[in-house]
């Protein structure tokens, strides 16, 4: 789905005059924070799941990876790779 606006973006001019709408199509709504974001400010986390020991991965925004949110994020199934 694409988003309208990158929330990052939008609080960043210099981010905004660099990148423009460009990654709009390409973003997605971060599952941390709620927030639409995009794919230049998205970035990849890992965890392997508790019970079964896969490793998945997700896309989230920077912002929630540089304050450790996604540490937070179903911590009782999941050890955080990245």
């Amino acid at each position: 789905a694409t988003i309208k606006r990158c929330f990052i973006c939008a609080d960043d001019p210099q981010a905004r005059r660099l990148y423009g709408r460009q990654g709009l199509a390409d973003g997605d709504t971060c599952p941390i924070c709620f927030r639409p974001v995009c794919a230049y400010h998205l970035t990849v986390v890992r965890w392997r799941w508790r019970d079964s020991g896969q490793v998945e991965s997700a896309r989230i925004c920077q912002s929630c990876k540089r304050n450790y949110s996604h540490r937070h994020w179903d911590a009782a199934h999941r050890d955080w790779i990245t």
